[in-house]
């Protein structure tokens, strides 16, 4: 299970924000900009995150969910989902593979979860027919936004709460058969669990600040730097091989 999950959030799912029409682009942008600032500014800053899905007929049915720990400060950040905990700091972005014993070290990269914006700015041409709209209701931002026949997504709804910027809720519409083998579809009440069309929902919260430090980013704790190119695990991580993904390292 989890297949669907796994599969769009590797495709970097909160960065995939769509394109929209010419006429609305500056709408949309300054949704998503608020919320860009809104993390880019935050203090300590940490929450909670949940990825669910359903079958599109039982929305409320979720059939693979799984559930990850954010904290961030400024351009630093750390990211724990499934065993699985990305650090980025200013000298390195550290991946730890807990279920494979395995150090993946690169120079740093932005992670995109909170940057929607530089997803967007690269998209606006190539998608025509997306009707958008922008929903202000007793303290919540929702951006709505519809995809014409043929694409991926059918339907995208974000919800932000208007105070902080922080996002609440993101629904995915989309069509499953582009992304599960045919014996995982259910077809006349055969097959496997997951139906044509479905829903993926990431809900953002415990929302609170000033619960770490700076140590949290810190490589020393997985890794010493022994010189050029070499590294040594901490005790830790002694059982753990270090892998460099950059070779600038």
């Amino acid at each position: 299970m989890k297949r669907i999950i796994l599969l769009v959030f590797a495709g970097c799912l909160l960065a995939t924000i769509p394109a929209v029409a010419s006429d609305t682009t500056s709408v949309v942008k300054q949704f998503m900009q608020k919320v860009q600032q809104a993390y880019r500014s935050a203090n300590y800053l940490s929450f909670h995150l949940v990825y669910r899905y359903a079958n599109s007929d039982q929305p409320t049915n979720y059939i693979d969910t799984m559930s990850g720990e954010v904290a961030l400060n400024k351009n630093q950040m750390r990211f724990l989902i499934e065993g699985v905990e990305t650090i980025t700091n200013d000298k390195y972005t550290i991946q730890v593979n807990n279920g494979e014993k395995l150090i993946y070290l690169s120079t740093p990269r932005s992670m995109q979860m909170t940057d929607p914006v530089a997803m967007l700015d690269s998209t606006l041409a190539h998608f025509d027919g997306i009707r958008t709209q922008v929903i202000r209701n007793k303290g919540i931002v929702t951006l709505d936004v519809v995809f014409p026949p043929g694409k991926s997504y059918k339907h995208v709804t974000m919800t932000v709460d208007e105070k902080t910027g922080y996002f609440q809720k993101i629904s995915y519409d989309l069509y499953t058969e582009r992304l599960v083998e045919k014996d995982q579809l259910m077809q006349n009440g055969k097959g496997g669990p997951y139906q044509t069309e479905g829903r993926i929902e990431i809900v953002f919260n415990q929302y609170r600040q000033g619960q770490f430090t700076d140590e949290l980013f810190s490589e020393a704790r997985y890794f010493t730097r022994l010189g050029q190119g070499k590294y040594a695990p901490t005790e830790t991580y002694k059982d753990y091989q270090i892998f460099l993904a950059s070779p600038k390292l």
